[in-house]
């Protein structure tokens, strides 16, 4: 019976140091795989191009004058109204372009 229980203990001791290390790589497994998932989101996120867009105001309270609810979302990606800054500044012809506050005006009435 001592075999037997020496044997056993053997094995029990083994499965437990097994079960350690299968956790331990699971765990480092686990956080790579966080990492790369955060990785790729912050690269889809850099897609987006309303930054350099005509149409961005900079301005938290209408950050896009032509997509408002999509600026800087996801959705923006692809965005068909997108127009590339000019070299001048945020507007594409700075005479036709209407000031922040005019704009603000026109769309209380």
């Amino acid at each position: 019976m001592t075999i037997v229980s020496l044997v056993l203990h053997a094995v029990g001791n083994v499965g437990v140091t097994i079960g350690i290390c299968a956790v331990l790589l699971f765990c480092v497994w686990r956080v790579f795989h966080t990492l790369q998932q955060g990785a790729n989101y912050v690269r889809r996120l850099h897609q987006i191009p309303c930054s350099q867009c005509a149409y961005f105001t900079g301005d938290y309270r209408l950050k896009c004058t032509v997509n408002p609810f999509s600026a800087l979302t996801e959705e923006a990606i692809g965005c068909v109204d997108y127009a590339a800054n000019s070299v001048g500044g945020n507007h594409l012809n700075s005479q036709t372009n209407l000031p922040y506050q005019q704009i603000k005006e026109l769309v209380k009435r």
